[in-house]
């Protein structure tokens, strides 16, 4: 397990908290919040999602890039972990993380990461019902 300095230096993020930098990560299978973005434990990936898959790098993939604020939700890895983008809804991709491998969700500002245990994930945006229910922009 990582601490929250550990996996934000790779990026050159700085730690938006002091109090929090040496807290470690811990690494979840479960379905877990970081702002606008929810992480929800689902079956494996069918064979056209994962032809879509890209390996994440290690400079990271960018799932949301907060068109007000700036701040990014970027998916990190140790070790193999695949994403699949979506677009035109709430579900932003799908996220394969390998059994011996940990992904990271990076917030670049406040919400600091989520570590994201074995198995495949789909990544969803908030959602609001307006004229039409759509993704809440970050």
């Amino acid at each position: 397990m990582r601490t929250l300095t550990e996996i934000l230096e790779r990026h050159d993020i700085a730690v938006a908290d002091e109090l929090l930098a040496d807290l470690v990560v811990p690494i979840i299978s479960g379905a877990q919040p970081q702002g606008d973005v929810l992480i929800l434990p689902r079956g494996p990936l069918t064979a056209a999602e994962l032809a879509a898959c890209t390996r994440v790098p290690c400079e990271g993939i960018a799932v949301v890039v907060g068109e007000a604020t700036g701040n990014t939700h970027m998916l990190d890895a140790d070790g193999t972990v695949l994403f699949a983008r979506r677009t035109g809804g709430v579900l932003l991709g799908v996220v394969e993380v390998d059994p011996d491998a940990v992904a990271y969700l990076i917030h670049t500002d406040e919400h600091g990461a989520n570590g994201i245990g074995p198995g495949t994930y789909a990544l969803h945006g908030k959602r609001e019902q307006a004229d039409e229910i759509r993704r809440v922009a970050d």
